[in-house]
């Protein structure tokens, strides 16, 4: 029976359970962003969270040992950012750590400045200076090393800087940097890491999406010893320049790209005033195979709305030049394919970011959720997991059948099942392959099963049910009437909704949700953003969820 309580409880989605408001006030009240601390060990029931408005920052735990109780930690309020009122102020903020010992919360905004402060005693720890014209607009921290730290700029480009050099006054800060004009065209306002480490995933005021193939950061790799001091005698490369993107579009979305996250390997991307969130995959993208060599990425072509290097492959002629091509494998694909759009109404403005949970190694249970939250004071969620299995609804034993076993390698999966293999892979766990029996709906189910298997690793012996079972354990009937996932221009319901009625500014206004995130262990969700009468009235509020 436990086997079953714990999957009935994967099909909760969270409620309100506590909410703030920050006061009222005429001066930048926006708040931005918010993150959970990643790297409390699973123990841990408490979660430490950080929030950034334009001039203040929140550290605060929760606690459920009761009722759900917010102890603030510190709130913060950057001097720079109040004396300058004509500066947009914070808006992004990201855990990250040299020694794990002290925690460290870097922040940026309309300053351009990655401002990073020691989070255990609220003092300020280094400020780092790089980007030349224009604010950050986003941050991201490296998934395996979390001294490396990445940010999107409004001056087009991203850098990548290693937090362990803040104190050595005669190396550069910034060891890469993406872009410079020949990847974007105008200012970036996203970016996100896949969990190996190997690429970024950029969105920007140009409408495209571009993703970058990075070098390999780990201690050993050749990479250092091409900056280190020794060899910049002999070359002025103090950084590491990454001029071409190797997948770059404007055909995914015609508005500004406020959102991009990998899923496995595929991606979720969102832009302004589409009112959708979009789930694609990138043809040739495949992160069990090594990353593509420079000379792939496209470099030319700029009369294509798409250019996919992933596709194409090198090779030596007789007269010794390399010879690039297209692979013979994707010789009559399309470069991108769009799987899934989800409804996401109420979405016009730029800068409203979807939060993204995703099953790890320290919880491989978790069914990866989608979250949104709109400018009409509601959050959206869509459990993926779920949708894979073509579930409306909870759990009901009254439609059920038997479960069937096999033993062998996976076949190819339909459409729901791709997604969940690729989260099976990233998280190389114990966790079964999930596949769906739907002839229907092949190919997005192969989508979700690829991203479940990314992330937990699948084993010899699958089920053709794609749930984990037990003898007490009966397994719903998809139900692909209430949940059509085979044409991906048809908009996917979402499975709940939680309200932020309560936060509105004196009740008479919706309250607009800027970002969410969860908890590593899916228990909690944030929401926050604002609600006001006007630009110069207005507070912002904090919303705390839990399932």
């Amino acid at each position: 029976m436990a086997s079953q309580t714990n999957f009935q409880k994967s099909f909760v989605l969270p409620k309100v359970v506590n909410s703030f408001v920050t006061g009222t006030e005429t001066d930048r009240f926006n708040v931005y962003d918010v993150k959970f601390y990643p790297y409390s060990v699973p123990s841990n029931t408490e979660p430490v969270f950080a929030v950034v408005s334009q001039k203040k920052v929140y550290i605060a735990r929760l606690s459920a040992q009761t009722d759900c109780v917010i102890t603030m930690l510190h709130e913060l309020e950057d001097e720079q950012e109040v004396r300058d009122g004509d500066s947009s102020g914070l808006n992004s903020c990201s855990w990250c750590y040299i020694h794990q010992d002290q925690p460290l919360l870097a922040l940026a905004g309309g300053s351009g400045q990655l401002k990073v402060i020691d989070a255990a005693s609220g003092e300020h720890f280094t400020t780092l200076i790089g980007h030349g014209h224009g604010g950050i607009n986003d941050i991201a921290t490296h998934p395996i090393f979390p001294w490396i730290v990445a940010t999107a700029s409004v001056d087009k480009s991203v850098r990548i800087w290693d937090l362990r050099r803040h104190s050595f006054r005669h190396e550069s800060h910034t060891i890469i940097i993406c872009g410079q004009a020949t990847g974007h065209s105008e200012g970036l306002l996203t970016l996100s890491w896949h969990s190996t480490g190997r690429y970024l995933i950029t969105g920007g005021h140009d409408h495209l999406v571009c993703v970058w193939t990075i070098p390999d950061l780990a201690e050993e790799s050749s990479f250092w010893r091409g900056i280190e001091p020794e060899s910049r005698k002999r070359s002025s490369d103090e950084v590491h320049v990454i001029h071409f993107p190797h997948f770059t579009s404007s055909a995914v979305h015609h508005d500004f790209v406020d959102r991009v996250k990998f899923f496995g390997d595929l991606v979720i991307s969102k832009a302004a005033k589409e009112g959708k969130i979009v789930l694609w995959k990138i043809t040739g993208f495949d992160t069990q195979k090594p990353p593509p060599s420079p000379v792939t990425a496209p470099k030319a072509e700029e009369h294509l709305d798409t250019r996919n290097g992933f596709m194409r492959t090198g090779r030596i002629g007789k007269n010794g030049v390399e010879i690039i091509k297209i692979s013979p494998e994707f010789e009559d694909q399309p470069p991108f394919e769009r799987m899934l759009e989800f409804e996401a109404p109420n979405s016009d403005p730029f800068y409203m970011r979807f939060g993204l949970l995703l099953p790890s190694s320290d919880y491989p249970e978790l069914h990866p959720v989608l979250a949104f939250g709109d400018t009409a004071s509601e959050i959206r969620f869509w459990d993926l997991e779920r949708l894979a299995l073509g579930y409306s609804v909870g759990l009901d034993s009254k439609k059920s059948s038997p479960v069937k076993k096999r033993k062998g390698v996976a076949s190819r999966a339909n459409r729901a099942s791709v997604v969940s293999q690729n989260i099976v892979d990233e998280q190389d766990s114990a966790l079964r392959l999930r596949e769906s029996t739907e002839s229907s709906v092949s190919n997005t189910s192969s989508g979700l099963s690829a991203a479940r298997q990314a992330s937990t690793g699948a084993t010899s012996e699958i089920s053709d049910d794609p749930v984990p079972h037990g003898p007490d354990l009966l397994i719903p009937s998809p139900d692909r009437a209430s949940l059509p996932i085979d044409d991906p221009h048809q908009l996917v319901k979402h499975h709940n909704t939680a309200s932020l009625a309560d936060l509105r500014y004196k009740r008479q206004r919706a309250f607009m949700t800027r970002t969410i995130d969860w908890s590593p262990c899916g228990r909690w969700c944030i929401a926050v953003g604002e609600s006001k009468l006007s630009e110069e009235e207005g507070c912002g509020g904090v919303a705390v969820l839990r399932r």
